[in-house]
């Protein structure tokens, strides 16, 4: 089982402050560490990508072909945005070898 030390949350046991907001009457809490980022990075790997390379992402059971593409478009447009210069990719929905997926081209 994951306690919440685990998931970076405290426990009444941490010595925080706190006071209760009177317009609100909600409790503020002083001295709440930060949690450490647990992300391991990105899922997929656009940054190994060069112009024109490709990568194909498998639809996987109970998914959808557009769903996936919608994920993966909203995935390249953060990933793209955050490079300098910006990046580019193309996605289509294809049945490659009788499997089901997106293929991702890096455009720019």
């Amino acid at each position: 089982m994951v306690s919440a030390n685990d998931l970076g949350q405290y426990t009444k046991e941490s010595t925080v402050d706190s006071f209760i907001d009177k317009d609100t009457g909600i409790t503020i809490d002083v001295g709440v560490p930060l949690p450490q980022d647990t992300r391991t990075g990105s899922r997929y790997p656009f940054d190994k990508m060069e112009v024109n390379d490709s990568i194909f992402v498998a639809l996987k059971v109970g998914d959808n072909g557009q769903r996936l593409k919608n994920r993966l478009s909203q995935a390249t447009r953060t990933y793209g945005k955050k490079q300098e210069p910006e990046q580019h990719f193309i996605l289509r929905v294809r049945l490659e070898n009788e499997i089901s997926g997106v293929r991702i081209w890096r455009k720019d």
